[in-house]
């Protein structure tokens, strides 16, 4: 492939730097990245999408547990595949320069799992067993954590909504520093 700037126009450098939280050199980077990832076998199309699995072996997603979470709220298509866009959303979301509030709205979508824009009792479970593996925890265990969470942060009884979950993690000053990638 040589020369990896050559894959980018000007103007395509120019407007993922507009469009990321990610450098010009950032963006170069990720792409060596993705096509490690992809293969470098017809990957100069940049709208090919490519299957979860892939971008799974990322060091920074193969062993997560919430990867196949991460991996659908980062495809744009939400049909389990990821474009290099997609891809550039995911690193500059995790990037040291992507400000909290962008973190919390990501975060909130990989742990709302049933996709109703709250986190409820469901979600909140399937944090747990994500967190904890799914048979280390009693049933009642469980439940008695989800409703610990639900009381202490769920303010108006309907769930945790994403302003609920942003001033949460504004009081985690951890978060934004454990959320992130390196390109």
């Amino acid at each position: 492939m040589g020369n990896n700037k050559s894959v980018f126009t000007v103007e395509e450098l120019q407007e993922y730097e507009e469009l990321t939280y990610l450098t010009r050199k950032e963006i170069i980077l990720a792409w060596k990245r993705w096509e490690d990832l992809v293969g470098k076998a017809g990957v100069r199309n940049k709208s090919t999408r490519y299957p979860e699995e892939a971008i799974q072996e990322m060091p920074e997603l193969k062993y997560n547990p919430f990867k196949r979470r991460i991996t659908y709220v980062f495809s744009s298509a939400r049909d389990g595949r990821m474009g290099f866009d997609d891809f550039l959303d995911l690193l500059s979301v995790m990037s040291d320069k992507a400000p909290l509030q962008l973190k919390a709205f990501y975060a909130f979508h990989i742990f709302d799992y049933n996709g109703d824009h709250m986190l409820d009792d469901e979600d909140l479970e399937f944090v747990i067993d994500r967190l904890t593996g799914q048979e280390k925890l009693l049933p009642e265990e469980k439940k008695q954590l989800v409703d610990k969470l639900l009381k202490e942060v769920d303010l108006d009884g309907g769930g945790i909504s994403q302003e609920e979950f942003k001033h949460l993690l504004t009081k985690c000053p951890d978060f934004i520093h454990s959320f992130r990638f390196t390109v």
